[in-house]
C-alpha cells in the first residue's frame, strides 16, 4: 500500500487577506496610505488580483464581502490610518 502526504490540487487552502496601510504616492508625489485585499494561499501569496484601496473603510468592506461570498477565512491584519 502506498501513502502520500500531498494535498489534492482542489484542496489547497485559500483565504482573504486584508493588510495595510502601506505607503504609496499620488500623482503629485505625495505619500498616501494604501490597503491591499487579495485571495492568497497559506503562505500569504496572492493567487489572483490584488486590490489596492485608498480608504480603510472601503478596503474593509471589500475584504468582508469577498470572504463572505467565497466562504473563505478573513485574515485581517490592517489598521486604520
Amino acid at each position: 500500500m502506498t501513502t502520500t502526504t500531498a494535498k489534492p490540487i482542489g484542496a489547497q487552502w485559500r483565504g482573504v487577506y486584508f493588510d495595510g496601510p502601506h505607503p504609496d504616492q499620488n500623482r503629485d508625489g505625495d505619500e498616501i496610505p494604501v490597503w491591499f485585499v487579495f485571495i492568497g494561499d497559506e503562505d500569504a501569496s496572492p493567487v489572483g488580483t490584488v486590490y489596492h484601496c485608498h480608504q480603510f473603510k472601503s478596503a474593509d468592506g471589500l475584504a468582508k464581502r469577498m470572504a463572505r461570498d467565497r466562504r473563505l477565512e478573513l485574515i485581517h491584519e490592517a489598521m486604520p490610518d
